[in-house]
């Protein structure tokens, strides 16, 4: 006759008793970016959304048109801004895949460049020079993304006189198919103990930053084979550049 099982002691807890097991992190590093994540996020997105809240309020009352439309601009780009940390999540957790042709080395540079509002694009300066004209085997969407985020990197940390240099360059002209970089040059400094750690997700060194755009931009030079460096106060230049190496 078979035994029966041992039935739980009086005194040994239930599961629920017990609480949710831990989150099954791989290390120490990552439960401090998810710590890192859910902060800048609770602060980013409860400021904005009580920016939001606070100008729908103003709505409410008495306001002149021209007094709404600023509060509805003031809604608008509070707005924008969660669709742009929302969009910051989205390319960091998508598997990024590229598909490469043929593309003017210029029109990607131009294209980033573009990419940004009116006032930004009138502080970036971009030079294009033999033999970095040739046509590259890039993905251009995605490419360009990396040259946006190094560029809007490159804004936030200056002032706003201050003009932001954008070129593409060949190291090694007397090499045959010399592969291509793509500098984004600032006037700013940056002092770091470990320059690798901007590169490491939600980490910033600006408050309230997501500090996704460095890492995503290092995901897609390195999917095209690639690296994105950085050369801190240059002896020869100053300020900091951030190198994209195809």
């Amino acid at each position: 006759m078979a035994s029966s099982s041992p039935s739980p002691s009086a005194s040994e807890p239930s599961p629920s008793e017990r609480g949710a097991a831990p989150l099954p992190f791989a290390s120490e590093s990552q439960r401090g970016d998810m710590k890192r994540l859910v902060g800048v996020l609770a602060n980013q997105l409860g400021t904005l959304t009580s920016t939001i809240s606070g100008y729908a309020d103003l709505l409410v009352e008495d306001r002149s048109p021209q007094e709404q439309r600023e509060i509805a601009m003031n809604v608008l780009e509070a707005s924008t801004r969660i669709d742009d940390l929302i969009a910051d999540l989205q390319h960091y957790s998508r598997s990024l895949e590229p598909v490469a042709r043929p593309v003017p080395a210029s029109h990607v540079a131009r294209g980033a460049v573009h990419l940004l509002d009116s006032e930004q694009r009138d502080r970036v300066r971009h030079r294009i020079e033999p033999p970095a004209t040739r046509t590259i085997e890039v993905d251009p969407r995605l490419l360009r993304q990396a040259l946006l985020n190094l560029l809007q990197n490159a804004l936030d940390a200056t002032d706003a006189s201050d003009d932001i240099l954008l070129r593409a360059v060949v190291r090694d002209e007397a090499a045959e198919e010399a592969p291509l970089a793509f500098e984004v040059w600032n006037s700013g400094e940056i002092s770091l103990d470990d320059p690798a750690k901007l590169f490491r997700p939600f980490y910033s060194t600006r408050p309230h930053h997501l500090g996704l755009g460095l890492p995503i931009a290092n995901q897609i030079a390195a999917r095209h084979g690639g690296s994105v460096q950085l050369s801190a106060n240059s002896a020869d230049e100053g300020g900091t550049c951030f190198t994209l190496q195809l």
